[in-house]
């Protein structure tokens, strides 16, 4: 029972029972990879300028090239959320949703998807450097996210105990915060209890 609870787990991607510094650390820059050639137009062709403009990783915009529409989302913790996102976006705007085409991402330049461990965003990448500036040699501190996106973290905790339960909490937090504040169409990809629940993904002391 507890070998197909866990293979349940990894086939949703949620990061189970993952170990303590298991985070792929990303430098600020990004770059697009194309996955179609063909030419755009309308609403789509902006979409995709903008897109390019403001490609924080993990991003993904998909195109509905019949009706040009685009579906676009970025700095997201993975790229299955983020092309996620943006399929999701693209099928509310089209009439015929089949037509939505994964076009391009936006990855770090310094990407590996051979690595392992859990991927952060451009923005949680900024928070994870200010995470590890805050530790303390002689105090404890962790890093939480969830599959859905939220993150959380402690420093400055009496004991790795109290650091973990902070940085769960913390995650916790925002992961309710993240839930009420997503667009309805997207409640159904981030609220299952495998998408919510925040792990501990690093730890110090």
């Amino acid at each position: 029972m507890i070998r197909h609870a866990l293979a349940f787990l990894l086939l949703l991607g949620a990061p189970a029972q993952l170990a303590a510094q298991d985070i792929q650390q990303h430098g600020r820059h990004t770059k697009i990879e194309m996955v179609k050639r063909f030419e755009l137009r309308g609403d789509a062709r902006a979409a995709f300028r903008q897109f390019k403009r403001k490609s924080d990783y993990f991003g993904a915009i998909y195109i509905n090239r019949p009706e040009r529409h685009a579906g676009v989302h970025a700095n997201a913790n993975s790229l299955w959320l983020a092309e996620a996102y943006a399929q999701t976006l693209c099928h509310k705007q089209s009439r015929n949703p089949d037509y939505c085409v994964l076009y391009a991402r936006s990855v770090p330049k310094d990407y590996d998807r051979t690595a392992f461990g859990v991927t952060l965003s451009h923005a949680a990448n900024k928070d994870f450097r200010e995470y590890k500036k805050l530790q303390n040699k002689k105090r404890s501190g962790a890093f939480a996210v969830a599959d859905n996106g939220a993150i959380g973290y402690s420093w400055a905790e009496p004991s790795s105990m109290v650091a973990r339960e902070q940085a769960l909490h913390r995650c916790t937090k925002a992961s309710v915060k993240l839930l009420r504040e997503a667009p309805q169409d997207l409640l159904p990809l981030l609220s299952s209890p495998a998408r919510q629940t925040c792990h501990i993904v690093h730890t110090s002391n």
